[in-house]
């Protein structure tokens, strides 16, 4: 019998399915990915044949992943595909041939739970102000946190965990400074958050972990002009791709070469 569209536990176990398959297949980064997903199927506004060369025409529908805000950014087209490739031998067997393609979503955020005399205690009520770092975030909720610092992202915590370890090797008169999306007021360019700011020999740097969204045309633009305000600044900019954190042992090395070049002058 066909999987049926609202079956949301047997979903989950096709989701199952396609994270030990992934798992067969050695892809670790898809197969994390879908470990926080959530699946559903809905109609994709087409038909397909399921008879070929019958006149018989069928609804198609499109897989939707729906996942954390902070992670949207690490599910590439590459991974995409990775996941859906497995995805659709699950589906298939199944009885869903009539599901053509996969599409990732955020989750939406959960609506605040409130008393039902909420008005009565709105007045007594206080909000906590908002905080530099990560000030959108941190009101948000569901973002990834170390330390205490809050981030957009998995693979801006893997980034801070390895300059965590550089601050660490470094002797203390080489001390390092990290600064994870903090506010910075810039002239002409209003509020930025940058994702890191590293600070160390009198110098600072900052650091860009650039999603795939960064390389829309539109994007890249604006992330020069944004890289252009801080070189006004005399602060440098590097960019880091969301695909280098899947090399962790190579980003290690390119962050320390960039540390060493732009905060300490060493070649």
């Amino acid at each position: 019998m066909p999987l049926e569209d609202d079956a949301e536990d047997d979903l989950d176990r096709v989701l199952g399915q396609t994270h030990h398959l992934l798992g067969e297949a050695g892809d670790e980064l898809a197969q994390r990915l879908v470990l926080q997903a959530k699946l559903s199927v809905r109609r994709d506004g087409g038909y397909f044949n399921p008879i070929p060369g019958d006149n018989w025409t069928a609804a198609s529908y499109e897989a939707v992943l729906q996942v954390p805000p902070f992670s949207e950014n690490e599910y590439t087209q590459e991974i995409i595909g990775r996941i859906w490739t497995k995805l659709e031998t699950v589906l298939t067997r199944h009885g869903r041939e009539d599901v053509f393609s996969l599409v990732v979503q955020p989750a939406p955020e959960p609506l605040p739970s409130v008393d039902p005399d909420w008005r009565s205690k709105a007045h007594l009520e206080t909000i906590a102000p908002p905080t530099n770092q990560a000030r959108r975030e941190r009101t948000a909720g569901g973002y990834p946190t170390r330390d205490g610092l809050t981030f957009t992202s998995r693979a801006e915590v893997v980034v801070y965990e390895l300059l965590v370890g550089i601050q660490r090797d470094c002797p203390p008169e080489k001390a390092l400074a990290i600064l994870p999306l903090a506010g910075a007021k810039l002239r002409d360019a209003g509020v930025r958050s940058p994702d890191f700011v590293v600070i160390g020999n009198g110098r600072a740097l900052v650091i860009e972990v650039d999603g795939p969204h960064h390389y829309r045309t539109t994007r890249k633009a604006d992330d020069a002009d944004r890289d252009r305000h801080w070189d006004r600044c005399g602060v440098r900019t590097i960019r880091i791709g969301t695909h280098h954190v899947e090399h962790p042992d190579a980003l290690d090395g390119l962050l320390r070469e960039e540390l060493r070049r732009w905060l300490f002058g060493l070649r």
